[in-house]
């Protein structure tokens, strides 16, 4: 048996939901390097340094879909509260201190096998993600390729808002995807779309206190958002 814990019993379309510890490091590095290296743009999946994944396998909570003894998909809630505190940071400078958040623990390691796409498995690792997070009461936060449609769209299907957007050194652009605990939120104001491409537009409308919610093909829809009562 490779994985130490299987999660409360749990199964989507025949396959186990299992938490990898640090001594599943070796499978679960084979798994993400084999999809990401399989991408038709790799640049589209960041990859863990080695002291990333162990820690957030050790420390952290790092779930796997397993077919038989495959793992098939992941999914990990970064337990690293100094990362978090970056992570928020990022996002108070971008929204120019419109969205308060003080930490968010990234939701990371979001992959799918190839043969194990278009059957909502990359949904459900998210919320399994958002579930564990809301029994933690702490806000989530999904670091994304900013081009990576399919990626952006399942974070959206569960509520969270483009509330960052960050473009480090390395030439990488990324965007901050938020999902505060327990808020609840309505659009109260559309705002145009926005080409994905536009970074420099995303940004000036997160200055404006605006988040994006949604993907309409190439572009991003942005509004200005409420707590619902």
């Amino acid at each position: 048996m490779i994985f130490l814990k299987e999660i409360d019993n749990k199964i989507y379309k025949g396959l186990r939901l299992c938490k990898a510890e640090l001594s599943d490091y070796c499978k679960v590095f084979a798994f993400l390097d084999g999809c990401r290296n399989a991408l038709e743009k790799i640049e589209y999946f960041y990859p863990y340094t080695e002291e990333e994944l162990k820690a957030v396998l050790d420390k952290g909570h790092f779930m796997c879909a397993v077919d038989g003894e495959e793992i098939v998909a992941t999914c990990a809630v970064d337990l690293d509260k100094n990362y978090a505190v970056q992570l928020a940071d990022v996002i108070r400078s971008s929204s120019g201190g419109n969205v308060d958040v003080d930490e968010a623990y990234e939701a990371s390691g979001l992959m799918v096998r190839e043969d194990h796409r278009g059957a909502g498995l990359a949904s459900y690792m998210l919320s399994e993600a958002v579930k564990y997070a809301d029994s933690l009461g702490i806000d989530l936060c999904g670091v994304v390729y900013y081009l990576n449609k399919a990626s952006i769209a399942t974070f959206f299907g569960r509520h969270f808002l483009l509330s960052g957007i960050f473009e480090p050194i390395n030439g990488y652009k990324f965007v901050y995807l938020l999902k505060k605990f327990n808020f609840l939120c309505s659009n109260v104001q559309r705002y145009d779309k926005i080409d994905i491409k536009e970074l420099g537009e995303q940004k000036a409308a997160l200055l404006k206190g605006l988040q994006g919610v949604a993907l309409d093909g190439d572009t991003v829809l942005y509004s200005e958002m409420g707590r619902k009562a």
